[in-house]
């Protein structure tokens, strides 16, 4: 099995993409700052899989959720301390060990704070083989979700009201936790969609063009300016990813 990030295995279709970084968001770094007039973010990168982890909080505000909690959490950890943050909720869009292998050290750290999931999703957190950490020789067991959600539920947590669009393709029960409380909206998409690339469908439960139509119709029909914060990579905006993403782009047949 081919290591992250790696986008579908399919062709690209277009012969130029546009790998786009906003200008605002720059390319990720540990400890790099987002900032807007309604809200901070911070992204911490695991180094195995360059796994995005984000931290995001509300201005004169200590509380935060922190975003799928990846495999180097001391980082994690230390970034929340050194800002004085302490979790309101951890957010796994999706049960792969990538994306859930800091929970068990979060939790440690902040036992009140609940772990979110999307329903379909919650067995791959306390088996390593549906998380498919097993298989890359670092099986992984994160603590059981203290709370699951399903596609139209609204999740708040640290003054952040997320809409959750449940998108499968990538994972079964792969969320995307969307805040329109700024303009432009945000939407932390983990593995659904990446800058020029969508997330793999050739795992157990993956299915290529369920995820193609669920980024269609539920991301798509975003306002362009929406801001894309991807598992992998650098941020995007759904009218880039309409535009020139080789996989899913408007009038490409899936």
């Amino acid at each position: 099995m081919p290591p992250y990030p790696i986008v579908d295995i399919r062709p690209c279709k277009l012969s130029n993409v546009n790998r786009y970084i906003l200008p605002n968001l720059l390319s990720p770094e540990e400890s790099n700052f987002v900032r807007s007039p309604d809200f901070q973010l911070a992204i911490i990168i695991s180094h195995l899989f360059e796994q995005n982890t984000y931290i995001a909080w509300r201005r004169d505000r200590t509380d935060c959720v922190v975003v799928d909690p990846g495999l180097e959490p001391e980082k994690i950890i230390e970034h929340l301390k050194q800002r004085g943050l302490s979790p309101a909720a951890i957010l796994n869009t999706h049960g792969h060990g990538d994306h859930v292998g800091g929970n068990a050290a979060l939790k440690k750290q902040w036992p009140d704070a609940p772990l979110v999931i999307g329903a379909a999703d919650a067995e791959k957190l306390t088996d390593p083989r549906l998380n498919l950490s097993a298989g890359f020789g670092i099986p992984l067991i994160s603590p059981p979700a203290d709370a699951t959600v399903h596609d139209g539920d609204i999740y708040e947590a640290a003054g952040f009201e997320f809409q959750v669009r449940a998108i499968p393709g990538h994972s079964i029960g792969h969320v995307v936790f969307l805040w329109e409380g700024q303009t432009p909206p945000v939407a932390l998409v983990g593995d659904v969609i990446f800058a020029g690339g969508v997330g793999r469908t050739d795992f157990p439960d993956g299915d290529h063009n369920q995820l193609i139509s669920g980024i269609r119709s539920k991301l798509f029909t975003l306002p362009d300016d929406t801001i894309l914060l991807p598992g992998h990579g650098p941020a995007t905006t759904v009218g880039e990813e309409k535009r020139n993403n080789p996989f899913a782009a408007t009038g490409i047949q899936i």
